[in-house]
């Protein structure tokens, strides 16, 4: 637990530097009584939300576990996804999350190719709903605010770097063995980056997941396609949840909600949020979403909206999946190890 913890500690410190910078940039003395002011039914709403949002996503991954044989009782399913959030939170990129789904599932009747196969369909999902909605997002934004060159250039450039990572993972659910061949010829890049010692086995397990991606998909989208329409439909359901908790702060802070400006917000959010930079995002969240809702929220209740914003979308993840995971992990320390390992790797 030694290493979780440190990954705790860590993450919880960027992002309330970040919080409190915000804050002390935002509110004058006079205004800091408006940190008791929002409504607690707004404040309620959104924790009910994000509930909510818990519910659907283990709808998702029991759905998609049982297409593949495996059960999951549905409470074992939010577990799941309640101990992902905990590791997804104190780890660059996310990263641990997955780590953490693919083992947990393996304990369903699950081997380890189908519970990868399982996280993998996830991601797919994942990515197809915000590759969907980026480029509408960025027409809707640009309509709202044109004068905002800048962040309009930051929405394209996120949606063009979207698109073609997407656009890369459909090449290589099609051609693995094409994507394989221009891997091997690239070992000078693993070389430059990993170093000589490591830069074989950073090749090897990156053609590894080539296959893995490879076989997850081709399992699903021949066999399993009721499985996949289902799991877009709750992942749809999903992110609509997760995006609708900023607009019911920002009105319980006596906001307007700003509807489709805060949806085309958090769709770059998303986006941002898979660059592995620190553990949970944190800091580099927070940072963002300033700059990118400071352009329609008002300066004054900024600071205040965004701690409001990451108490239910992060630290109530930390709080409840941490919880859950003390009971899981501890039957599960391959688990620890593997989060461990991917903090190390970062």
């Amino acid at each position: 637990m030694k290493g979780l913890r440190k990954w705790l500690a860590v993450s919880l410190t960027f992002s309330i530097i970040s919080i409190l910078a915000l804050l002390l940039l935002t509110i004058t003395p006079g205004q800091l009584r408006s940190l008791i002011q929002i409504h607690p039914a707004f404040l309620a709403a959104a924790f009910i939300v994000q509930f909510c949002s818990w519910l659907v996503w283990g709808g998702r991954v029991k759905t998609m576990a049982e297409a593949l044989g495996g059960e999951v009782p549905f409470k074992k399913s939010v577990e799941i996804v309640l101990s992902n959030l905990f590791a997804a939170s104190i780890t660059p990129g996310h990263t641990g999350g997955e780590v953490t789904r693919v083992q947990l599932l393996r304990g369903c009747n699950l081997s380890l190719g189908d519970a990868t196969a399982v996280v993998l369909g996830e991601r797919v999902l994942d990515a197809l709903f915000l590759g969907i909605a980026a480029p509408i997002a960025f027409v809707l934004f640009t309509r709202s605010f044109p004068s905002s060159t800048g962040l309009i250039a930051l929405f394209g450039g996120a949606a063009l770097i979207f698109g073609i990572l997407f656009f890369i993972l459909l090449y290589v659910m099609a051609n693995p063995s094409k994507v394989k061949t221009l891997v091997r010829k690239a070992r000078w890049l693993f070389v430059k980056v990993r170093g000589v010692d490591k830069a074989d086995k950073s090749m090897q397990r990156f053609l590894r997941e080539i296959d893995v991606v490879h076989n997850s998909s081709k399992l699903y989208l021949k066999d399993e396609r009721q499985a996949l329409v289902k799991g877009f439909l709750l992942t749809t359901a999903f992110w609509l949840l997760q995006f609708s908790i900023a607009s019911l702060i920002l009105v319980g802070l006596g906001s307007q909600p700003w509807i489709l400006a805060s949806f085309s917000a958090q769709t770059v959010l998303m986006m941002i949020a898979a660059i592995p930079l620190t553990p949970g995002n944190s800091g580099i969240a927070e940072v963002s979403t300033a700059t990118i809702y400071s352009v329609f929220v008002s300066t004054s209740v900024l600071g205040i909206f965004i701690l409001g914003w990451r108490m239910v979308t992060y630290y109530l993840n930390i709080i409840v999946g941490g919880l859950v995971s003390i009971r899981i992990l501890r039957g599960h320390a391959v688990v620890e190890g593997a989060i461990d390992g991917v903090g190390r790797e970062a």
